[in-house]
């Protein structure tokens, strides 16, 4: 009898991102979504050399004299980290023409 290799874990099946990407979403899925900090961010004696996530401001990206600046902080966020914390989202297309005007 042959020995059967030990299990070492498993992984949940998800969906690939284009397969997501196929529907309109008006939310993320909560899969995807963490309240709370886990695991917990421990400080240590020298913050300086802990890296920060980016973090982009959308409507920067839309309006003002920022965006030129706010679009390569996307740009280096996307090809350095691959990801990137939002904030100041729009939250319809209608509040976005209210807010051109």
């Amino acid at each position: 009898m042959e020995a059967q290799p030990p299990v070492l874990g498993s992984s949940l099946l998800v969906p690939s991102v284009q397969e997501l990407a196929k529907e309109p979403m008006i939310t993320v899925p909560s899969r995807y979504i963490r309240s709370g900090q886990y695991p917990p961010i421990i400080p240590i004696s020298n913050s300086s050399s802990v890296p920060t996530v980016p973090v982009i401001n959308m409507l920067n990206l839309i309006f003002g004299e920022s965006m030129d600046s706010e679009l390569a902080k996307l740009d280096t966020a996307c090809r350095d980290w691959g990801f990137f914390e939002r904030i100041k989202q729009i939250q319809s297309f209608s509040s976005l023409k209210e807010k051109r005007r």
